[in-house]
């Protein structure tokens, strides 16, 4: 860790593990595990993120573990109706739809492609939250859907219901894929709902447990997303309006440390060969019909196929389709 005289900088670390572009990359978890999860997809790497929706707290991202290494399939009596729409409370809102047999195969379909996507993939990442939870009816939810309060139970998990819970969650899925990573975050997002005790606390556990999981499983590293926004960062400016969640500033920095954590030298140096890509992809052309804007388009269009010739996994279909 570095000191200056205005912050104290997170140095950057790497780990036993690498993430190339050849790897895919399942990610669970709050809003950040999608932060995390759009920049990689951004710079062209296979990933699922959240096939559940949202999830902020452990115990309802080891329910969408079980239900991942496992073959249950949803019915029509595991929905509810509410508010002129079918939601499951396994699931986030996204997956709500005011027709049932949609809702119902909608979720359905993403289980199974997310079932396969896993058994294929290298590595998990798993961003935990909150350690607050709700019961509807004695079951945990994922998410209340805005349903009024006095219909659920509220209560805290504490560091060893999440080691003992998700444990048992990730043994399942090394039973399905038994060469699969696993990274942990702990969320940066500010979960204030109720006050801010409440939400150092649950930080408090939520660390203690993924350093124990981490003990116990083999192959599992820790990303300290958390530290970066509260010892590094460090300031409201990096904030969003709503002083809660990481701003696009503080989410590019932590993508920044999170690259050089866990992506090797070749792998850095073709994102930064897509991010040239990306950029010019953007590029306003004035005059598309002039002799400058068509080199233009060939040297990226050229661009693109060096970087596909080397790796034909990498695909460019929305760029190139912009070339046209």
């Amino acid at each position: 860790m570095k000191t200056n005289s205005f912050r104290t900088v997170i140095q950057k670390q790497k780990v036993d593990c690498c993430i190339s572009h050849k790897n895919p990359v399942m990610l669970i978890g709050s809003c950040f595990a999608e932060n995390i999860g759009e920049k990689l997809e951004e710079y062209k790497f296979t990933v699922e993120i959240n096939p559940f929706g949202i999830l902020f707290n452990p115990m309802s991202i080891a329910q969408g573990l079980d239900l991942l290494s496992g073959s249950y399939l949803f019915k029509e009596t595991d929905l509810h109706f509410y508010q002129d729409e079918w939601i499951s409370f396994s699931h986030h809102g996204n997956f709500s739809h005011s027709d049932k047999q949609t809702c119902l195969e909608t979720i359905n379909n993403r289980l199974n492609y997310s079932r396969d996507f896993l058994r294929k993939a290298d590595f998990l990442m798993l961003t935990l939250g909150s350690t607050t939870i709700y019961k509807y009816k004695g079951n945990v939810v994922a998410n209340c859907h805005k349903l009024p309060q006095k219909e659920f139970q509220q209560s805290t998990l504490d560091s060893q219901n999440i080691i003992s819970t998700l444990a048992n969650s990730i043994e399942k899925i090394r039973a399905i894929n038994r060469n699969i990573q696993i990274i942990f975050t702990v969320s940066p997002v500010r979960y204030i709902k109720n006050n801010m005790i409440e939400n150092t606390l649950g930080k408090a556990h939520l660390i203690i447990a993924v350093h124990e999981l981490m003990r116990r499983i083999k192959n599992s590293y820790y990303f300290p997303a958390f530290e970066i926004m509260l010892d590094d960062l460090r300031d409201y400016r990096f904030y969003n309006n709503d002083m809660i969640h990481p701003s696009q500033t503080a989410i590019n920095y932590i993508w920044e440390i999170f690259s050089d954590t866990f992506f090797d030298n070749p792998t850095l140096k073709i994102n930064n060969a897509i991010q040239e890509i990306l950029l010019a992809a953007n590029h306003r052309i004035k005059n598309p019909s002039s002799i400058e804007s068509k080199k233009f388009k060939e040297l990226q269009i050229e661009k693109i196929k060096q970087i596909q010739t080397l790796y034909p996994h990498i695909l460019f279909e929305e760029e190139l389709e912009n070339y046209k």
